[in-house]
């Protein structure tokens, strides 16, 4: 997902939440039947400026090759327009840790644009989460199988100054709470 996000309208965001709890929903209700395998998430958000984006990109690609993982930021663009937010959708696994890192355990979603103005919203991220998370659910509600139990997305926002990650439930009753190693990682 790359672009605009299309929730500028409150009616939209509404829309949008409806169809994200159903969703979350869903996929809670899947992991009581027989033979389907069983996920514990934890949705992490990373969102950053336009001013941020470069420094942001390059620490995310040298912290996915030091963890050997098979995801890169090759696709993502080298800057993003002034004004604009980038935001990165990892889902990790929920309280689980690899080489001291929590480990992703679904391809990375990554969306740009301008953030949507709007007298409910409390923070400009809120809608590129809940798209990124939208199209997330989309693919996960796809395979019959699997189903997935998840907790409230952590919002990373990166900057010049580490901050701890903020739990959002964007308005959704989520399965599980968030996961407390991940609410302050050690940034390396």
């Amino acid at each position: 997902m790359s672009g605009p996000v299309r929730l500028g309208t409150r009616w939209r965001r509404s829309r949008a939440r409806a169809s994200l709890q159903r969703q979350v929903t869903e996929l809670a209700d899947r992991a009581s039947r027989p033979g389907v395998t069983v996920w514990r998430v934890q949705p992490v958000v990373e969102v950053c400026t336009a001013i941020d984006y470069p420094a942001c990109r390059n620490a995310r690609e040298r912290a996915w090759k030091r963890d050997g993982n098979r995801y890169s930021v090759r696709t993502w663009p080298e800057r993003i327009p002034e004004g604009e937010l980038a935001a990165v959708l990892l889902m990790q696994s929920h309280g689980g840790h690899w080489r001291g890192q929590p480990a992703e355990i679904a391809v990375p979603t990554f969306a740009h644009g301008v953030p949507a103005p709007g007298p409910e919203i409390e923070q400009p991220y809120e809608p590129f989460a809940l798209a990124l998370l939208i199209g997330w659910m989309k693919l996960a509600l796809a395979d019959e199988h699997q189903a997935a139990l998840l907790a409230p997305p952590l919002i990373d926002v990166i900057g010049r100054v580490p901050k701890p990650r903020i739990p959002r439930d964007l308005g959704i009753t989520w399965p599980l709470e968030p996961s407390e190693p991940h609410i302050r990682p050690r940034r390396r």
